[in-house]
């Protein structure tokens, strides 16, 4: 009876070292996909900030003038609104 429960309980011990191994590696497995991703989205947001300033620096009037109409827009609403 002895022998059975030592038995038992070591088995119990390698069942439970195998699934925390196996938990190890599928967390390590998420992190890395994460980090993956997080470089990813890093890198695609770069590139089209880039891009963004270069059809600024290209297109000056444009951005002077939208931002003037969004002024006057925005300070209608808020007379608007005072009122």
């Amino acid at each position: 009876m002895a022998k059975e429960k030592e038995e038992l309980e070591r088995e119990l011990e390698e069942t439970a070292q195998k699934l925390k191994e196996k938990s190890a590696k599928g967390y390590d497995k998420v992190i890395k996909r994460l980090n993956d991703e997080q470089q990813r989205i890093s890198n695609e947001l770069n590139r089209d900030y880039r891009e963004a300033r270069r059809y600024v620096r290209s297109n000056p009037e444009e951005g002077v003038l939208f931002g003037l109409v969004g002024g006057l827009a925005i300070g209608l609403l808020l007379s608007r609104l005072i009122k």
